[in-house]
């Protein structure tokens, strides 16, 4: 969904009308912007750079990226109950130590690599006006940054789910 969605209370809307009494209704969203607790990832780094211009992009394409955590109150809005938030790390690649964290950071690694430049060319070109031979040659680094294990970064995947109660009040 990330940045695809320019009305996410209709959205939860059309989600809500369609949902049986009692049945749930999940998103997720990755954050396009890594982060790293320890500071091994910096601004200077191409993959944080990246980041900076897919927001810009996205800005320019009047689809930003979701507040996930104040998408909670919109699905309140709606009339989602037991509305909850919680947020999980993806390794970019597998510098964890912890067995369970290097293999989602392996997976997630090999979902970057094989998606960086699908991600990155229409936003790119279209947005920022970037030829292709220079989105190219940005991605050198970007694919650089992924694969060292030295940059103990991580997407921040957060998840806001909520249910529709099991009695809705009749709405004109």
């Amino acid at each position: 969904m990330t940045s695809s969605v320019s009305d996410w209370k209709r959205l939860f809307k059309q989600a809500f009308d369609h949902l049986e009494p009692g049945g749930w209704f999940e998103m997720q969203e990755g954050h396009v912007r890594p982060l790293s607790d320890d500071g091994t990832l910096t601004k200077e780094h191409s993959l944080s750079q990246w980041a900076d211009y897919i927001e810009e992009a996205c800005n320019i394409f009047g689809r930003p990226f979701a507040d996930v955590p104040g998408l909670v109150e919109v699905m309140k809005e709606v009339g989602y109950v037991d509305v909850t938030y919680s947020t999980f790390k993806w390794p970019i690649n597998t510098w964890p130590k912890d067995p369970h964290y290097r293999t989602l950071g392996q997976f997630n690694h090999e979902n970057y690599m094989d998606g960086i430049e699908g991600f990155t060319l229409a936003p790119f070109t279209r947005a920022l006006e970037w030829t292709r031979e220079e989105v190219d040659v940005f991605l050198i680094g970007v694919r650089n940054d992924l694969r060292n294990r030295n940059i103990h970064a991580y997407i921040p995947i957060q998840l806001v789910h909520g249910r529709k109660p099991e009695a809705v009040p009749e709405t004109d």
